[in-house]
């Protein structure tokens, strides 16, 4: 009897902040590159995952581990993202139709 081998994968953790900016978004398959700012971290964090949509100023709550990619550095590769709708000054200011560009 062979037992199987299970997949052996990092531990995971949650991440959540402020989506900066969508660097790259695929509406078919929902890939998308996000450019996140995260409380205790000085620089924005680069996020890939999955959602159906996303846009800037939305709060994201993610799931997964780090990764080092060769030509984009430290990542974090989420296996479950969220996105709720912004709540702080500079994420209702970013995002569109919020009403902050009226005069």
């Amino acid at each position: 009897m062979n037992a199987a081998i299970p997949e052996r994968r990092p531990a995971s953790e949650e991440i959540s902040g402020l989506t900066e900016r969508v660097t790259f978004h695929n509406s078919e398959k929902g890939f998308c590159v996000l450019r996140v700012k995260t409380p205790g971290h000085r620089d924005e964090t680069t996020v890939i995952g999955s959602l159906p949509t996303v846009t800037a100023g939305e709060w994201l709550v993610g799931e997964g581990w780090w990764v080092r990619d060769r030509g984009h550095g430290l990542q974090f590769k989420a296996s479950t993202m969220k996105t709720e709708s912004p709540t702080t000054n500079d994420g209702i200011e970013r995002y569109p139709g919020s009403g902050s560009n009226s005069p």
